[in-house]
């Protein structure tokens, strides 16, 4: 799934292709992701306006159009978007197609159907994320100050679950959570309670260092993404414990292990990544 600094490069590269543009129209070759809208209603709310910007919330994309619509993507697994300065013939996994006016088209893949589209009114969503989102970790409205507030309303979550919760941090997903962890010398089965000053704020630095790098090199393609201009990341070859199981520990040396933590496959070094110890948490 792309998380914060993949959905970050998607929205980079679709600023520059596609604001001031106008949607044409749409052709759905799949509807499961519009939550209920026909292709035509759906279709119908946003041909003809104006792409003003593409933001970025966590994992989610912003298509602000004017009139203070906004399209929401969530690209789940495998949804990817892909921008051609012309048109281009659809594979049997392209969901949908925008076509721009004056040329141009943005083309939506997803392998597994998981992505969703949903158009809100922005009051309705900015009130929508208020509760459901956590704040985001690289905005500048979030601080260490916040971050420490944040972990002390959750002290008896383990840290795996605790930065995996959306409602926490949002854009956090498992790839960049086990690396953060690993920079950090924190375990995944470590209590928030646990936490000593000093472990917060190797964390919180953690936490904005791997995804900024993440950002810098394009993303992880350890699988099927890629970014509207068909390229790959190159941040999977940075990754110092995700998917390195039995490999060295490049820090200690120790064998990196995988455990199942919080219901996802997690990588870590047992040897230096320390799990505190808090009476009531443990």
């Amino acid at each position: 799934m792309p998380e914060l600094p993949e959905v970050e490069s998607i929205k980079r590269i679709l600023n520059d292709c596609l604001v001031g543009k106008k949607i044409g129209g749409i052709k759905f070759f799949y509807t499961g992701m519009l939550g209920g809208f026909s292709a035509d209603d759906f279709a119908g709310q946003v041909r003809g306006r104006q792409i003003l910007e593409i933001r970025r919330r966590g994992k989610y994309l912003h298509f602000c159009l004017d009139r203070d619509k906004i399209l929401e993507v969530h690209l789940r697994m495998t949804g990817a978007f892909y921008f051609f300065p012309e048109g281009r013939p659809v594979d049997k996994y392209i969901r949908a197609i925008f076509f721009l006016k004056g040329g141009g088209e943005l083309h939506f893949r997803d392998i597994r159907k998981f992505g969703t589209f949903r158009l809100w009114d922005r009051e309705i969503l900015d009130e929508l994320n208020k509760r459901r989102l956590g704040p985001d970790p690289l905005e500048n409205t979030c601080d260490f100050r916040l971050f420490m507030g944040i972990l002390k309303r959750k002290p008896k979550s383990r840290l795996k679950a605790f930065l995996l919760d959306q409602k926490n941090l949002a854009g956090m997903g498992n790839i960049y959570t086990d690396e953060a962890l690993f920079r950090a010398g924190l375990s995944p089965m470590c209590r928030v309670g646990a936490l000593g000053t000093s472990d917060q704020v190797n964390l919180w630095q953690a936490i904005g260092d791997v995804l900024r790098e993440g950002i810098e090199y394009g993303g992880v393609s350890v699988s099927s993404f890629e970014n509207p201009y068909g390229h790959r990341g190159d941040f999977q070859d940075r990754l110092k414990v995700y998917r390195r199981e039995k490999e060295p520990c490049p820090r200690c040396g120790h064998e990196i292990c995988r455990r199942v933590i919080a219901g996802r496959g997690t990588y870590f070094c047992p040897a230096c990544q320390l799990d505190r110890k808090v009476s009531g948490y443990n």
